[in-house]
């Protein structure tokens, strides 16, 4: 193959990318300024390489200044078609309105002196190359145009790349590179103009104009350039990279068949069949790199989308602190996705939007929301409740941001506003940019209770500087709607939790009302009464005796409220026998409730081993007195109270069993309440401390009971150290 033949392959390798990108493009978004620029900048290109390859295969004058004054219909234009479409993308063809019309008016004036002497007087053979044109006088005014343009609209590039963020900063990057590329390589064409050849600039720089296009094709693929969403299944790119590398192997096998047969004089059969067994050894490992590479170019893996999924939906269900739904939805969203930063805001009583929690990605860069007091500084592995600190982040209820998530109810990505700028307008896109800007944000992911808008996650640009993939909208859907159930079942249990706190302060205090009352009134009584007998002796005797017992009673009473709220850490013996315990226990209580007069037996069934174990002697010796207690009054007269001890190697059990009258179903659910109790005189806090004690030593207490039959309590506490 001659270096002209090389020459034609390169410009129509070029021509046909350039015009297959242009296609794509116009058939993607047609009506976008911006795509229509693109689309004409690119034809004019691919006009040049078709016209340039037929050029320099022209074996005649004629034809080859015919191919040359045809590939200039494109060339003329290629430096105005781009920088027209520098300016659209970065939004700057309103202001160059007058600097666009001029290129074009120029354009066209070169045009038509592309068929005069003074552009391009006649053609010349270049060795080794067939013939390629001259230049005129003229021509050196429009390379000075031509360049001109050119290296404005590259400046232009640079500059937006150098000051943009996240993906746009990616799409101009990519971008600039591949445009310096294609020019610097299609302008080595340009040399044999001048009568020179040099081998190999000249025709493998040709070349990165395909490069170019497959770039820009990536651009749009992975960072949706000029806003073309091309999304490709994973399954449909493995398949297609599996063939391409199925085909290269075929071809391997050929090569290698047709070689190794050539110089051993073996059959090809054979040599195919051992080729095949190395290739299919190969094949497997090979294909798992490529997908592995096709991830990390196109799709950028960073998480295992139903793993995540799964570990949502299992954390949030036990989750019932509304602070704690945050660090959690915050944290994962920020690891799951790799985001720089992320806020939280939720619903004020007011109408606005606090943020609640914030996840910066350095620390003690300084944050800002509409309505910013001060600065926040922030670790780079810890989320923040802001409530925790004096400044105050918020968003105001007639916020852009609040009222476009509130009115869609959808995810709102900064980089697709403009495809809705038709429905809601230019200004209104501006002042939604200007808030989520205020927060570094790039996305608005709304969180919904009983269709009112609780909370507002605002998330930073992520990490890699990709775009917010279709997964990761998924993603953030599907956490936002597990968030929603979470925080409404919180907030549900908050509010249960506050309800029954109230009954139970309006029981306590009506119980403590009526049984405070009663003494009370004694003591009320014997004092009004004191002026008139207190020369009687008798009267001093009985009202010192019970004012005493009254005043003993409403101590006791505070004394069982305090034992019942306390929160302090109790007092350990390490050797305590629960034996020896249970002996006094019932020594001391035998005595006191006169059980032989009352014909109440007491068995003993345990053993006198010495069981020992860590917990409070006077709190346990009050939760045994306080159960066998109720056994008593539970029999009234004639009955049998039986307890054993029995242990194993980690648990002792105490079992006390009265013969009762029992405790109906009902009943038994509630014997544990606070306050709740079936005795006249009773406060209902005995057996609630009870398990409060047993609970405290890391044991348990159970209750069985049938009526008429009598009731059992079991009491399991560690043994040794707990």
């Amino acid at each position: 193959m001659n270096i002209a033949q090389h020459f034609s392959i390169a410009f129509f390798i070029t021509s046909i990318t350039l015009f297959i990108l242009a296609l794509f493009v116009y058939f993607k978004n047609r009506q976008k300024i911006i795509n229509r620029t693109f689309v004409f900048y690119t034809l004019c290109a691919a006009f040049w390489s078709l016209g340039h390859g037929f050029h320099v295969m022209a074996t005649t004058k004629s034809e080859a200044l015919f191919w040359a004054r045809f590939m200039h219909f494109g060339i003329v234009f290629i430096s105005t078609g781009f920088l027209h479409f520098t300016l659209s993308l970065l939004d700057l063809n309103r202001l160059k309105r007058r600097l666009i019309i001029s290129l074009y008016c120029v354009s066209f004036v070169f045009l038509f002196l592309t068929f005069t002497k003074p552009f391009i007087p006649d053609v010349a053979f270049v060795p080794p190359i067939n013939y390629h044109f001259k230049i005129g006088y003229i021509y050196p005014f429009f390379l000075a145009f031509w360049i001109g343009s050119v290296t404005y609209g590259l400046l232009l590039l640079f500059r937006g790349y150098r000051s943009s963020t996240s993906v746009r900063r990616n799409q101009l990057k990519f971008l600039f590179w591949a445009t310096l590329a294609g020019f610097i390589g299609g302008s080595t064409n340009y040399i044999p103009a001048f009568g020179y050849f040099f081998y190999p600039l000249n025709p493998f720089l040709t070349y990165t104009v395909p490069i170019y296009s497959c770039i820009v094709a990536y651009t749009i693929t992975r960072y949706r350039l000029m806003d073309i969403r091309l999304i490709f299944k994973r399954t449909m790119v493995y398949s297609l990279s599996a063939g391409l590398l199925m085909a290269f192997f075929v071809i391997i096998v050929l090569s290698i068949t047709k070689f190794l047969s050539a110089y051993t004089e073996k059959s090809s059969f054979a040599i195919s069949i051992f080729a095949a067994l190395i290739i299919a050894f190969l094949f497997n490992p090979l294909r798992n790199k490529m997908q592995i590479i096709v991830d990390k170019i196109l799709y950028k893996k960073t998480y295992d989308y139903y793993d995540t999924i799964q570990k949502v939906s299992h954390d949030l269900v036990s989750m019932f602190d509304v602070n704690s739904i945050y660090s959690f939805i915050g944290d994962i969203v920020v690891s799951s996705i790799g985001l720089k930063h992320i806020y939280l805001l939720s619903a004020t009583p007011g109408g606005d939007y606090e943020v609640v929690y914030s996840k910066p990605f350095k620390k003690g860069k300084d944050k800002a929301g509409g309505g910013k007091k001060g600065k926040q500084e922030e670790d780079d592995d810890t989320g923040v409740n802001i409530q925790d600190e004096q400044e105050v982040f918020k968003l105001g209820r007639n916020s852009d941001i609040v009222k476009y998530v509130q009115t869609s109810g959808t995810i709102m990505i900064m980089l697709e506003l403009p495809g809705i700028v038709e429905s809601i307008g230019q200004e209104r896109i501006n002042k939604i940019t200007s808030d989520l800007i205020l927060f570094d944000g790039e996305a608005a992911v709304p969180i919904f209770i009983d269709k009112k808008l609780e909370l507002i996650m605002i998330l930073g640009e992520k990490l890699s500087g990709d775009y917010f993939s279709d997964e990761d909208i998924k993603l953030l859907d599907t956490i936002s709607n597990q968030s929603s159930i979470a925080i409404k079942n919180a907030k549900l249990y908050t509010e249960k939790l506050s309800s029954d706190r109230l009954a139970s302060i309006g029981m306590m205090s009506a119980t403590f009302a009526h049984e405070i009352r009663n003494p009370l009134t004694s003591i009320k009584t014997f004092a009004q009464l004191i002026p008139e007998k207190y020369t009687d002796t008798e009267f001093r005797e009985t009202f010192s005796k019970i004012v005493i017992d009254e005043i003993g009673r409403i101590d006791g009473l505070i004394e069982e409220l305090l034992s019942f709220s306390s929160k302090e850490a109790l007092p350990r013996e390490q050797d305590l026998d629960i034996t020896a315990l249970m002996d006094d226990s019932l020594e001391n209580l035998k005595g006191r409730l006169e059980l032989e007069k009352r014909n109440i037996s007491v068995e003993k069934i345990y053993k006198k081993d010495k069981i020992n174990i860590s917990g409070d002697l006077k709190k346990l010796k009050q939760v045994f007195v306080n159960i066998v207690n109720n056994g008593c009054q539970a029999m009234d007269e004639n009955g049998i109270l039986k307890v054993n001890i029995l242990s194993n190697d980690k648990f002792v059990d105490v079992i006390i069993a009265d013969s009762g009258k029992g405790i109906s179903p009902q009943e038994l659910t509630k014997i544990f309440d606070p306050f709740y109790t079936t005795r006249p005189m009773g406060v209902g806090l005995g057996l609630a401390i009870s398990k409060k004690i047993i609970e405290d030593h890391n044991g348990k207490i159970e209750v069985e009971s049938k009526l008429s039959e009598g009731t059992t309590f079991t009491i399991s506490l560690p043994i040794g150290k707990n």
